[in-house]
């Protein structure tokens, strides 16, 4: 196995540079991507896959389900390098395992029958034109399966904070009309709300700060204390403060 140099990354440097900054904390707070990859995990077809590429791997956190299918060929990529230390670090892999450094938009990766991707299509710039690229990649009864997240993720705090998200939140029909649109036939697409629960605003800020996705640098540090007050305030439930998370689930085939 080796790593290359990074190749074509062009999503917002911000971006890459949070992910990469936090990357040695993301295991301990990404807790609600890791309860993703166990449901992901599910989507996984019966048939056997003798190549597999797993898009926006990270740390591993769904990288370990896909170990345990035996492939020949494993092809995992991240836009962060830091990501893909930490992934090495921890977890073993086969050294027939090839990383792919960069953005995927922009990688041409080799030819694969299941592509999988755990909370990561969300920052995709062109979903459709991504999707109809992967599509290319794989055989008849090629599969995809993927998790992302809907609007209605912290829908709380987006509006009190009145901030954009770097990351394209669309609806459930939006992602199947993606699929069908890049060719695929959706095998399975649920959808899974959640609220998750916090000790307080900065609890939860601080939580997305560490798993890499947090916009609040667009906040100076006045508004940023009065929008954790108001949170702290309009949100209070006796088991702490809560957000509310839209999670989608979907797998698709090439037929």
């Amino acid at each position: 196995m080796s790593i290359p140099s990074p190749e074509e990354i062009s999503k917002d440097s911000k971006v890459v540079e949070s992910f990469s900054k936090h990357a040695k904390t993301y295991d301990r707070r990404a807790f609600l991507q890791k309860n993703m990859a166990e449901r992901l995990a599910a989507l996984i077809p019966e048939t056997k896959f003798d190549s597999i590429l797993e898009i926006g791997c990270g740390t591993g956190l769904f990288t370990r389900h896909l170990l345990t299918l035996s492939p020949k060929k494993l092809v995992l990529n991240d836009i962060s390098s830091a990501m893909i230390d930490c992934l090495v670090t921890h977890i073993e892999l086969p050294n027939s395992a090839k990383i792919f450094i960069g953005d995927a938009e922009k990688l041409n990766f080799p030819k694969t029958n299941l592509v999988a991707a755990n909370a990561v299509f969300q920052w995709l710039n062109n979903p459709e034109s991504t999707l109809k690229k992967i599509f290319d990649l794989q055989p008849v009864d090629g599969a995809i399966i993927f998790s992302v997240f809907g609007p209605k993720t912290l829908f709380e705090l987006r509006e009190m904070a009145s901030i954009n998200s770097a990351s394209k939140l669309v609806s459930l029909s939006a992602w199947k009309k993606t699929l069908t649109n890049a060719g695929y036939k959706i095998t399975k697409a649920e959808k899974e709300m959640r609220k998750v629960f916090f000790p307080s605003a900065g609890e939860l800020i601080k939580n997305l700060q560490q798993t890499g996705a947090s916009p609040f640098s667009q906040l100076k540090a006045g508004s940023l204390r009065k929008l954790l007050r108001d949170y702290d305030s309009t949100f209070s439930t006796s088991q702490g403060i809560y957000s509310t998370w839209e999670l989608y689930f979907l797998s698709a085939q090439k037929k």
